[in-house]
């Protein structure tokens, strides 16, 4: 069905929640019968293009972990932990991309490196997610958040350990990872299921996240750095952490340098 958009006047109350962004409002009626607002802005080249911007305060926050709440990529973390080559590790995954090697062969490869150690346990896998980092502002703006009152959601292309291990320590009930890990029965890390289409299982977790809570999806607000988060921006306003997709930053509502600025554009939102 052909989307329809219905101009307004610049200079509303939905036309003032992009503080220093000038453009011209539009709004989307959804399948569901709720309207989505998008403000109509020209980038650098003057080419038009729509972000989402709130419509009212959000609810939910639903944020990204690798490279928005951490520092570094975790898969990175997690082979330099275990005695191996970051670079050797992106070198593998670069290949994939370029269609040169098959996923097969990029797990098998990925397998020794991280195997070159002796085999890895559970409880090792454990360890070292409890001690990956999070940005140091990582900690206050998710206190914060929980405290004001806003449900979390954990959407991630990462590890789905590692965001389990995140959602313990903050006591977040919503999380959802990609890469599911695999023992043997004497504890061992033997296989992993990934997902390719990591946008699309995004979309996915995001719908079940809304079937579960109730939440329409214009009571949420979405953080994200990359470009697995595109579909979640064209579906939600989305805040972008230290860009490092131009894709992305084009579809973001505002973008941020430091993660305590999130707490302030929530407070902006009338």
């Amino acid at each position: 069905m052909r989307t329809k958009f219905e101009k307004v006047p610049w200079g509303t109350k939905s036309s003032r929640r992009c503080p220093g962004v000038q453009g011209e409002n539009k709004v989307r009626e959804g399948a569901l019968g709720y309207k989505t607002t998008y403000l109509l802005v020209k980038n650098r080249v003057g080419l038009s293009r729509f972000m989402l911007v709130p419509k009212q305060k959000p609810k939910a926050i639903i944020t990204d972990v690798d490279s928005t709440l951490t520092e570094r990529t975790t898969w990175y973390e997690l082979t330099e932990r275990l005695g191996g080559s970051s670079y050797a590790h992106a070198d593998l995954f670069a290949k994939f991309l370029r269609g040169e090697i098959s996923f097969h062969q990029v797990k098998k490869d990925l397998f020794k490196i991280w195997n070159a150690n002796g085999p890895v346990h559970r409880d090792k896998l454990i360890e070292i997610f409890e001690n990956i980092p999070l940005r140091g502002e990582a900690f206050s703006l998710i206190n914060q958040l929980q405290e004001d009152g806003y449900t979390l959601c954990l959407i991630s292309g990462s590890i789905d350990m590692f965001v389990t291990q995140i959602a313990k320590k903050f006591k977040i009930n919503h999380h959802y990872g990609n890469s599911i890990f695999h023992f043997d029965e004497d504890g061992y890390w033997v296989e992993l299921d990934y997902s390719q289409d990591e946008e699309l299982l995004k979309m996915e977790q995001f719908n079940d996240f809304l079937e579960k809570t109730g939440f329409k999806e214009d009571e949420c607000i979405a953080i994200g750095d990359g470009d697995n988060d595109r579909k979640m921006f064209g579906r939600v306003p989305g805040i972008i952490v230290n860009p490092k997709s131009d894709h992305l930053k084009e579809l973001a509502w505002q973008e941020v340098k430091f993660l305590p600025r999130v707490l302030q554009l929530l407070e902006s939102i009338q």
